[in-house]
């Protein structure tokens, strides 16, 4: 599921486990600053070796993923005026990527998750709370 403002902006993505589609998916285009995918693949298939090599990146924002362990998460989701646009339940098993706009989370049950950002990250200008 896309969450995107009134200009299309993409906000976030969620990825739901009960949602999970056969083979490969890739839920952002090649353009996107942070990739997101899912893989629901047959026993024996092989992904076959490779690297990335090293590329001289411009990131404008810090993209978040959360990818959800256990637990249930409530989630709010909002515009780059901070006007809130969206909000849901995310659940073990389902991954959460955050683009644009400004978010919130709150736990609804003891709960264990994965935070996955670029870095390096500095909380005095990579973090506005509001």
């Amino acid at each position: 599921m896309e969450i995107r403002d009134h200009k299309n902006k993409l906000l976030a993505i969620i990825l739901r486990d009960e949602n999970f589609r056969e083979g490969k998916y890739f839920a952002t285009e090649n353009s996107a600053e942070l990739q997101l995918a899912s893989f629901k693949l047959e026993k024996d298939t092989v992904i076959e070796k490779h690297f990335h090599p090293e590329q001289k990146r411009s990131i404008t924002t810090t993209s978040e993923v959360i990818v959800v362990i256990q637990g249930k998460i409530e989630i709010e989701i909002f515009n780059n005026d901070l006007e809130i646009l969206h909000t849901d339940t995310i659940l073990a098993g389902d991954v959460l990527a955050l683009y644009s706009g400004g978010h919130g989370l709150k736990l609804s049950e003891n709960s264990k998750f994965i935070e996955v950002k670029q870095g390096p990250f500095i909380p005095e200008i990579d973090k506005k709370r509001f």
